[in-house]
C-alpha cells in the first residue's frame, strides 16, 4: 500500500525513486491528494524558454491548474531536471521563482520544488530561489 508523503525527506525520496540522476532538460510535475497521497500521474515538461516568459508562465501554470483540478489534486511537487552540477543556475532560479509565484496566483499549492541533476536530487528551497528574484 503507498504510504503518504508528508516530509520533504519523503518528498526527496519519492522524486529520487521517479526521476534519478538528470538526464535532460525538462520540468515534472507530481501530484499529491488531499491525503498526501502520490497520484499515479507523473507530467514531463520538456519545451520551455531557458529563461521565464510570461507566455510560458501562463501556459505551465495553466496545465497545471487543469491537473490539479482533472486529478482533484490537493498539490503538486515541481521538479527541475538538468544534466549538470548541483548548483542551480541563475535562469532556474528565475524560473522557479516565477513559476512558484504563478502558482500562488492561481491559489495552487506546490509541495516542494525539487532540483535533479548529475548530482542526484535535491530540495530546491525559497530562499534559494527568491534570492535570485530580489
Amino acid at each position: 500500500m503507498t504510504e503518504p508523503i508528508i516530509t520533504d525527506e519523503e518528498v526527496l525520496r519519492h522524486v529520487t525513486g521517479l526521476v534519478g540522476e538528470a538526464y535532460r532538460r525538462q520540468l515534472w510535475l507530481m501530484f499529491l491528494d488531499a491525503d498526501d497521497l502520490a497520484l499515479p500521474v507523473l507530467m514531463p515538461i520538456e519545451a520551455y524558454p531557458n529563461r521565464p516568459t510570461y507566455p510560458h508562465l501562463e501556459k505551465i501554470a495553466g496545465a497545471i491548474a487543469e491537473m490539479v483540478a482533472e486529478l482533484q489534486a490537493a498539490s503538486v511537487i515541481l521538479t527541475w531536471e538538468r544534466p549538470g552540477p548541483g548548483d542551480s543556475t541563475p535562469d532556474e532560479r528565475l524560473w522557479a521563482a516565477a513559476l512558484g509565484i504563478a502558482c500562488e496566483v492561481r491559489e495552487l499549492s506546490v509541495r516542494a520544488q525539487l532540483l535533479a541533476s548529475r548530482e542526484g536530487v535535491r530540495h530546491f528551497d525559497k530562499a534559494e530561489y527568491f534570492a535570485a528574484a530580489a
